[in-house]
């Protein structure tokens, strides 16, 4: 992997859990299409929305009240959609340019709807539901699902099944592993993975690398991303570094199904590397 002290992702991924901003790792990964980004500024901008909600929530303690508020003022006063005319865009992905077109996929919108909302004092936490980012709202006895691709709607069971079916044009069961919680570092990697099918579909293979290794940096323990890692590797001609990757995705994975494939790939890599020596 690249050298850790040329790029400031490093030092935040490497924070716990608890001490993580996730408005400032999503900065942190725009700044990498973005190098004169200002961080700070969109931080201000958040805290000053966080700051109108907050004025109109602080009188009452019903969860559905502090919703309806939030959900009136990010999608009506402040014009927040999901960008369903553009949804693959590359800049879908950086909160940045969320931030100022107002538009984005349901992960970037999510993390303007989660950190408008915790920074007003709400309990709001991110779900990685399969192939539709979500959010929760999160009390002892209540949890509130909620689409804010779709304006901050209330998501039932049903929505819930008809989203799944949606997604996979096939009859998938609903799970509560598909309503797990997301920690931020989870959320941020799945905002480098999208980037990381973006990069690759535009054969910008060295920045693709880049979103991929710092998936690393965030979960190195996220078995299926060190194969994705070794194919591009590969594609950037560091063998390698594809080779070792290749081998801690079998290290981790234990027997996986495509195994024998991904050996062969090793043996190829070896096999090209004794040629290029």
């Amino acid at each position: 992997m690249r050298n850790p002290k040329t790029d400031p992702f490093f030092s935040f991924a490497n924070l716990d859990n608890s001490e993580m901003q996730l408005a400032m790792g999503a900065l942190l990964i725009a700044q990498g299409e973005y190098p004169e980004l200002n961080i700070e500024a969109y931080l201000r901008q958040l805290d000053e929305m966080a700051d109108a909600v907050r004025e109109q929530i602080q009188a009452t303690t019903l969860p559905e009240q502090h919703i309806a508020e939030l959900n009136r003022y990010l999608f009506e006063e402040k014009g927040f959609t999901g960008n369903i005319d553009n949804y693959y865009a590359l800049g879908n992905n950086f909160l940045n340019i969320v931030l100022e077109q107002k538009t984005g996929i349901p992960i970037t919108l999510a993390v303007v709807y989660i950190e408008v909302g915790r920074r007003a004092g709400l309990p709001l936490v991110g779900i990685n539901f399969p192939g539709h980012f979500l959010v929760k709202y999160r009390l002892e006895h209540l949890d509130i699902l909620l689409d804010v691709f779709e304006n901050g709607m209330l998501m039932t069971e049903d929505t819930l099944r008809s989203k799944l079916q949606a997604n996979f044009e096939e009859s998938v069961s609903l799970a509560p592993s598909m309503l797990a919680e997301a920690t931020d570092k989870e959320i941020l990697a799945r905002i480098l993975r999208n980037l990381t099918r973006a990069y690759t579909l535009l054969e910008k293979y060295d920045k693709a690398v880049t979103a991929a290794e710092r998936i690393m940096w965030l979960l190195p323990e996220a078995t299926g991303d060190y194969r994705t890692l070794g194919y591009l590797y590969y594609k950037n001609h560091a063998y390698h570094k594809s080779i070792t990757a290749f081998e801690t995705y079998l290290q981790l994975a234990k027997e996986p199904p495509d195994a024998a494939a991904v050996e062969r790939n090793i043996q190829q890599l070896q096999k090209l590397l004794s040629r290029l020596n």
